[in-house]
């Protein structure tokens, strides 16, 4: 299977340079768009090097729609949604129109986020969120599912319930891992932890942009995740993997190295980390059209 290449959509606020970009994208022939978020913005945490409390950070779920309405064929991935601030019948409501009204191109990235103020402004509990998101996956792909739900859990309780219309699809839900000490980059390797969550619960693991620079850290977080996949009980290929590379970072004569060692290592995509680098529209969709250029040749 070949594997494809996601590209992220920077920080524009202008309806017109998110279109613009996400076209282009598109046009370039880029398998999949991806965007983070942030709901709310803390002033007492510290912010990654190069981030700004003003950045133009979009809600994941309006966002996804808009894209959707702008694009027609590139896949939409949320990378991450910060899914424990968020109710989860809303959440899965939310995803099943998504998925519907974009002809079936979702794919939901979802993470706890670092972020510990934020998640308790939007009343939750920073210590549960781990918890929180296994629980609220497991419902999820109940209500995308079944006719009624019936759950009882630690964070739900639904009797009778349902959405309407549900999704033609079994939405792929994938979920990251790594993210920030206080707002200090790490190498972004995840834990144990998370890994072991990614292998029971998600249908593939986006790489954090960082780990693109530790090739040896990346292929051997890989192979852990492999080995909790087989674990777990599930067959190594139900959980994809996308990788990450940073074209400002890594030279340009290595590029094609590395999207042929992931090809050969099994992984589904292989992600940029443009976003990081920022400028323009036209910056940055003179940055995919290159790296496009150079990786597919």
């Amino acid at each position: 299977m070949t594997l494809k290449l996601s590209c992220d959509l920077a920080y524009f606020g202008a309806p017109e340079a998110i279109r613009d970009v996400a076209q282009a994208a598109e046009d370039l022939g880029y398998d999949s768009l991806c965007f983070s978020e942030h709901v709310a913005v803390t002033t007492d945490t510290p912010l990654p090097p190069g981030f700004s409390r003003d950045d133009p950070w979009h809600e994941s779920m309006t966002f996804a729609a808009y894209v959707a309405a702008v694009t027609s064929r590139i896949e939409i991935t949320t990378s991450m949604m910060l899914l424990p601030l968020r109710p989860t019948v809303l959440a899965a409501k939310q995803a099943a129109e998504i998925d519907l009204l974009s002809g079936g191109r979702l794919r939901l990235g979802v993470s706890v986020g670092w972020n510990e103020p934020e998640v308790a402004a939007l009343g939750q509990n920073p210590r549960e969120r781990g918890a929180r998101l296994e629980e609220q996956v497991e419902v999820m792909r109940l209500l995308w599912t079944e006719s009624e739900v019936n759950y009882e859990g630690r964070f739900h309780d639904l009797t009778g319930v349902a959405i309407h219309p549900r999704p033609n699809r079994r939405i792929p839900l994938w979920m990251g891992a790594g993210g920030f000490a206080r707002g200090v980059p790490t190498d972004g390797a995840p834990t144990d932890r998370a890994l072991r969550r990614i292998a029971r619960f998600a249908d593939g693991y986006k790489m954090m942009a960082p780990l693109g620079l530790h090739p040896e850290k990346a292929r051997d977080t890989a192979e852990r995740l492999r080995a909790y996949v087989r674990e777990a009980g599930r067959p190594e290929e139900a959980v994809g993997i996308e990788a990450r590379l940073l074209t400002q970072v890594v030279p340009e004569e290595k590029w094609r190295d590395v999207l042929e060692e992931w090809s050969k290592a099994g992984a589904t995509y292989l992600g940029l980390g443009n976003r990081i680098v920022g400028g323009t529209p036209d910056d940055q969709i003179a940055a995919l059209a290159h790296a496009m250029n150079v990786l597919r040749g």
